[in-house]
């Protein structure tokens, strides 16, 4: 458990004082500085609670009285004569205002708040010693050192007198000094801010030193406290700025009083127009770039909704055609007609029709810059235009322009790139970037426009065509020289492959998102990269991404064919023998030019792409190459997961892989994929067959291997490949619930032709505990759809793309739940076979819906509607409208195609299948019985046939972001934790995230925790159960306790004015089981401290483990749950010794 500011508080002021008395020449100094940093830490960490205190042994305010007393010290030091030591006091505590700034909270509650500083008089007086006298710069290093003390010296009579007076000092560093402080106590106080604006105007007014001036115009913006105060100021400050002719001031007025105007809305309008009529009246270009920063400024605070507009605009345009302003100006002008088109999105007709053909203009004119920021800036400039105001306005030039703007913007910025492509020798990384940020605009445009896909890709496959031919002369001299070696020879080729992957892919993909890829489409695609890779030197490079394109473009493919009987048809599984053949060809070539890096890359791509022989392939040569343990251990899981994943679409290959047995076979390469004889003769239609279990089985050993060799790569595995071997652990219970389905469909005894009033009590049983085994089985699916959503929210900052792999993969496990769960509609079942379980098995069904419905519904709402009404038919509530709520990171791309498909049918038979059951008696259930084991063969011979895809952060080894939860009673007690029988428990706790990278881009700003204990926790004795830390998604009540915790951060949420009363936790009890929520405050270190209490009073004596999980809400408002990196803590409960 780190120290927090509070617990070091003591020796650093030990430290300090040390530090002070040594003699040491510039020890005092060092140390000085040294606490500055410390202060600024303290400043930013929530006050201790009572949690904190006991948690490090300290006395109650400990923590402020040390750092009074080292406030105390620094001001003695201060006023000693030391130059050095006073100049590093100042620079300590301006280093604290200066952070205090830059956090930009409302209230200030740092060490130097008055709240907190118990001795404020003590230190004033110290420093009104060096300021009643000694030297002038003396004194304005205290006045300095007043300002930034600002808040516990404003109420101070006499030091309100002394920095005024300081003020008609005849000393201009005094002055200077003595404005700053003055500006910062009237950030806090309204009636000294109208003496000193008073004061301030008059020095302004009447002095003819600049430095004074400028002194006075830095600390305009400061002079706002209220409403009524910024006006006064920001009044004598536009009279001061009118009156004078000197350029440096102006530019210093007119930022401060920017900022002040920006206070206000009823200022920002006037400021606005003054800085307007700079820009139109001709300035020098100094004061014209100011107030176009200035103008940004107000504009990005989102003060600009009084002001003509109109106006504005016209004046911004005629600013972009000024060749006197420079690149930069240019880009404020950009951003600023970018804010105005945002802001006035629902009024378009703010400017007059014949102004936007001038404005159009003007910005075309602007994107074709020869800088690329400026170039940029424009485009995307269009790219608003086109997407806010085409369709909306008719420009009366007898044409409607405006509603073929997206097609000109997307033809602008493909002769853009164009034109970047014309000289492929000159690609560099700022080149690069530029093209990225063209096809980011270009994707902006269509994902809004989405029937201007087609016309994108048309434009894309011309362009490439276009380059193709325009060096044809280059290609064909590389081409002859492809035996040399070297990466110059590569350049050109990576470089145009790169382009050409990240333009075609992203288009292909989201073609299939919007419109489905035809099969002219596909073809073209292909052609298009065949005859790229005829022209270049096919280097290993060019191969990757050729490899990767292909896989993307086979992802996309449309799933939506059915056959005649209704059944779905997935298309891909035709392709599986072209593809698979064409990405070992590429993995083959790169494994034998010994580009290991880049393989591994292509192993990479290939397993998130479905692409499981490839991977195999590279993943097995591979781990033979690498000499790290560390290395080895996950390329061996890697393989291994392969290999799993290889042995399910070996089940395809009778129908499809004939073609490619023979590949391999040809490459004697066979061995590596250890493909058995016997599945070449075994039937592929039914799964009723017994290899089907056999494969099953395997590839379950297979990953378990998977996750062993992970666990064993590190001495200490609590915080490596958490999420690859939660991943793994529950791909592994995916393939082992389908395994345990088909050994039922393989071993149910009966037959449709048996009659039903015949079958031996014997019998029925049977068919009771087959229906029994299919309820858990359907139950074991639906609580791992919920575990695929924890993963989801468990890993802190995982991207919008991975979501989507996993949430598609909690949609796989949710229909197979549903699947199993409805597959058996016999009449009556719940009555007449399973009377003691009618409650549980109507919920079942419920649920089931419940939890499809929640996820289909951005996916597919009309199979989402069906399955309202069988919610109405399971006994379920009526009202399905809270279910639209639910947070499920799924679209209709390609991740979820097959498997939305696949649900259409699921939903569609099992109400075929109700509608049908309902005019059935008893005596037809083996019939039922065998029409839902075909129902179940058809939807797993048709799940298997999916691709499973892997997310892409798989392959990122980090160590995931954790909590470690720290607890006890007393700090004084190593023994661990102990209490009487009878009492309750007391615990103090600190909840420690760990992992945190320093470049998160969200901020943690709430913890919370659950607690929970049973009767059933109980220990024979205190031994350290790390297995629970290293995987404690491996509990079986994972799910039900985060969703317990989800529900109080909820709740919480709701009622934030009773939590703000001092509540940080609650606790309550059942017949067996005790727990607690708590809520912590986190420092900038991910620290938090709270309390809480278990009522363990009528627990036996004895040794229990408590259970923990925790989450967290980021700066965004979103939800994550944290993997305890830690066990729980145990106590102990005791018999009290008796009186005798």
């Amino acid at each position: 458990m780190e120290r927090n500011a509070a617990a070091s508080a003591m020796e650093w002021s030990i430290e300090l004082e040390k530090a002070l008395r040594s003699k040491k020449p510039g020890r005092a100094v060092e140390a000085i500085l040294q606490i500055g940093s410390r202060l600024q830490q303290w400043s930013r960490e929530p006050e201790p609670n009572i949690a904190v205190y006991n948690m490090f042994d300290l006395v109650t305010w400990e923590d402020r009285l040390f750092s009074n007393t080292i406030l105390l010290r620094l001001a003695d030091a201060f006023k000693s004569d030391d130059k050095h030591i006073r100049v590093a006091v100042v620079r300590v505590f301006l280093s604290e205002l200066n952070s205090r700034d830059r956090t930009k909270s409302q209230q200030y509650q740092g060490v130097l708040s008055k709240a907190r500083v118990q001795n404020h008089h003590e230190l004033l007086t110290r420093v009104k010693v060096v300021l009643g006298g000694g030297d002038p710069e003396a004194r304005a290093l205290a006045l300095i050192l007043l300002g930034c003390w600002a808040h516990f010296a404003e109420g101070s009579a006499q030091i309100r007198y002394m920095i005024l007076r300081s003020l008609l000092s005849s000393h201009i560093s005094e002055v200077k000094a003595s404005i700053f402080a003055a500006a910062c106590i009237s950030q806090l106080a309204d009636d000294f801010a109208e003496v000193f604006l008073a004061i301030l105007v008059n020095i302004m007014t009447s002095t003819t030193s600049l430095a004074l001036k400028m002194a006075g115009a830095r600390v305009f913006a400061k002079l706002g406290c209220s409403h009524s105060m910024a006006k006064t100021a920001y009044k004598a400050g536009l009279e001061l700025a009118s009156d004078s002719s000197e350029e440096d001031f102006l530019v210093a007025m007119l930022f401060s009083l920017s900022k002040l105007a920006s206070k206000s809305v009823f200022i920002s309008s006037e400021q606005v127009k003054l800085l307007c009529s700079f820009l139109s009246d001709k300035k020098s270009v100094r004061v014209q770039e100011t107030s176009l920063r200035c103008l940004r400024f107000i504009f990005m605070k989102g003060e600009c909704l009084f002001t003509n507009m109109e106006s504005v605009v016209r004046i911004l345009v005629d600013a972009l055609d000024e060749p006197m302003l420079t690149t930069t100006s240019h880009c404020d002008v950009l951003r600023l007609l970018r804010k105005i088109i945002f802001y006035m999105r629902p009024n378009p007709s703010f400017l007059d029709a014949n102004e936007y053909p001038k404005l159009v203009k003007a910005v075309e004119s602007a994107a074709q810059s020869q800088v690329m920021l400026t170039s940029l800036l424009a485009v995307r400039l269009l790219v608003d235009l086109s997407l806010q105001l085409s369709g909306k306005m008719e420009v009366e030039s007898g044409v409607s322009s405006f509603s073929l703007l997206p097609e000109q913007v997307i033809s602008l910025i493909m002769d853009q790139i164009t034109s970047l492509l014309v000289d492929l020798s000159q690609l560099n990384s700022e080149v690069f970037q530029e093209i990225k940020g063209l096809r980011n605009l270009l994707l902006l445009i269509v994902r809004e426009h989405s029937d201007l896909w087609t016309f994108l890709f048309e434009k894309i496959c011309f362009t490439v065509e276009l380059i193709m031919n325009m060096h044809e002369g280059v290609f064909d001299r590389q081409q002859i020289d492809v035996d040399v070696e070297g990466d110059k020879k590569n350049d050109i080729s990576l470089r145009f492959a790169f382009i050409l992957y990240g333009f075609m892919a992203i288009c292909v993909g989201h073609l299939g998102q919007v419109v489905g890829i035809t099969s002219e489409i596909f073809d073209k695609v292909k052609l298009l990269v065949k005859s790229v890779c005829e022209g270049v030197l096919f280097s290993s490079h060019s191969l990757l991404l050729n490899c990767k394109f292909i896989l993307s473009c086979r992802i996309t493919e449309d799933f939506r064919i059915f056959n005649n009987d209704g059944f779905p048809r997935f298309t891909f599984c035709e392709k599986l023998t072209e593809n698979e053949i064409f990405t070992l060809q590429c993995a083959k070539k790169l494994l034998k030019n010994g580009d290991e890096w880049p393989a591994y890359k292509a192993g990479r791509h290939a397993a998130c792409h479905g692409s499981w022989f490839a991977a195999t392939l590279i993943f097995g040569h591979l781990s033979s190459k690498v000499r790290s343990d560390f290395f080895k251990h996950w390329l061996k899981s890697l393989f291994q997961f392969a290999v799993a994943e290889r042995k399910i679409q070996l089940l395809l290959l009778p129908q499809y892989g004939s073609g490619l047995i023979n590949w391999l076979e040809q490459e004697t390469i066979l061995n590596l994929f250890s493909t058995e004889e016997q599945i070449k003769h075994h039937h592929a239609g039914s799964i009723s067959v017994g290899i089907y279990y056999d494969k099953l089985l395997e590839a379950y050993q297979c990953l378990c291997s998977s996750g062993e060799a992970l666990k064993s790569s590190v001495d200490t595995p609590v915080q490596a490949f958490c999420f690859q071997r939660w991943f793994l652990s529950l791909r592994a219970k995916m393939l082992g619930t389908v395994g345990s389905i088909v050994k039922l469909l393989l071993n149910v005894p009966y037959s449709k032709s048996i009659d039903y009033g015949k079958l031996a009590t014997n019998d029925t049983a049977a068919i009771h505990e087959t229906v029994e085994e299919f309820r858990k089985l359907s139950l074991t699916f639906e609580r791992l759809s919920h575990e695929f959503d924890l993963i989801g929210t468990t890993f802190i900052g995982m991207d919008t793309e991975n979501l989507k792999v996993i949430s598609a993969l909690a949609l796989n496990c949710s229909l197979l739940a549903f699947c199993t769960g409805f597959a058996f509609r016999v009449p009556n079942l719940a009555t007449s076979l399973l009377t003691e379980n009618v409650d549980d098995f109507r919920t079942l069904r419920s649920v089931l819906v419940r939890n499809l419905i929640g996820r289909l519904w951005s996916v597919d709402h009309e199979t989402s509607k069906q399955l309202t009404e069988l919610f109405d038919a399971t006994g379920g509530p009526n009202n399905c409208s809270h279910l639209l709520s639910r947070n499920k990171i799924l679209d209709v791309g390609y991740e979820v195609r097959g498997i939305s498909t696949l649900c259409r049918y699921a939903v569609s038979e099992v109400i075929r299948s109700q509608s049908k059951s309902n005019g059935m008696d008893e005596g037809t259930v083996p019939q039922v019985m065998e029409d839902g084991m075909q129902f179940l063969s058809n939807i797993f011979m048709q799940w298997i046939s999916i691709p499973f895809r892997v997310p892409k952060c798989f392959f990122c080894v980090r160590p995931c972001i954790g909590s470690e939860l720290y607890a006890m009673t007393d700090a004084r007690k190593l023994d661990g934790i102990s209490i009487p029988f009878g009492f309750l428990l007391s615990l103090n706790l600190c909840l420690q995230l760990k992992n945190i990278p320093p470049n998160m881009l969200v901020r943690i700003t709430r913890m919370y925790c659950i607690l929970y204990c049973g009767l059933s926790f109980q220990e024979r004795k205190h031994n350290e159960q790390k297995q629970q830390a290293y995987e404690a998604w491996e509990d079986d009540d994972i799910v039900e306790m985060q969703n317990k915790l989800l529900h109080y951060v909820t709740e919480s949420s709701k009622n934030e004015a009773c939590i703000s009363k001092g509540k940080t936790s609650s606790f309550c009890r059942t017949e067996r089981v005790v727990q607690a929520f708590v809520k912590f405050e986190p420092n900038e270190k991910g620290q938090g401290f709270s309390n809480c209490l278990l009522d363990v009073s009528r627990f036996p004596v004895g040794s229990y483990r408590i259970k923990w999980y925790s989450c967290c809400v980021d700066s965004e408002g979103c939800f994550w749950s944290l993997l305890p990196l830690s066990p729980g803590p145990s106590f102990t409960i005791h018999q009290l010794p008796s009186a005798g």
